[in-house]
């Protein structure tokens, strides 16, 4: 059985548009499924609104510069490195939200939980959600060096449905 997966946008900034990822089969998208999960619980909200607000200052101000991002192997993840957060007075967010940087105007975002673990490996959650942003991560990047994945400004040209590789 093939599973694929559908790109379709989530939001649009100024200087960055958003897109999220929706498995073959599933109601919500990655990033839905990753709200929905921690949007009720009140005492993750401080971290939670943290996240949102760089999602938003990213995409509104500073654009999807690299710097921006945690380096998770072919992957990406937000908020950014603590010494961007630092910049701003930010205190350290416990979540990861896994994400596929394609430009400084284009990014995708995936899923992610709690970082309750020194390293993503030992946060169980988390683990599932990395493995999964990486793969994609891989398989949009070598859909960009063959030529079948383009970008348009922050458009993504003729690609919103792929084949999920095993």
């Amino acid at each position: 059985m093939n599973n694929f997966v559908t790109i379709r946008l989530f939001k649009m900034f100024e200087r960055v548009a958003y897109y999220t990822l929706q498995v073959e089969g599933k109601e919500q998208s990655e990033t839905d499924s990753f709200f929905t999960r921690f949007e009720q619980e009140e005492p993750l909200a401080p971290d939670l609104n943290l996240l949102v607000a760089w999602i938003q200052e990213i995409g509104q101000r500073r654009g999807a510069r690299a710097r921006y991002f945690r380096f998770e192997n072919a992957a990406s993840a937000l908020p950014p490195p603590a010494r961007i957060m630092a910049e701003l007075g930010n205190d350290y967010c416990q979540f990861r939200l896994y994400c596929i940087r394609l430009s400084d105007e284009v990014v995708i975002l995936a899923n992610g939980g709690r970082k309750v673990s020194q390293t993503v490996q030992k946060s169980p959650e988390l683990m599932t959600h990395f493995r999964f942003a990486n793969k994609i991560a891989l398989q949009l990047t070598e859909l960009t060096q063959s030529g079948d994945l383009l970008l348009d400004g922050k458009q993504i040209v003729d690609m919103d449905r792929i084949e999920l590789l095993a």
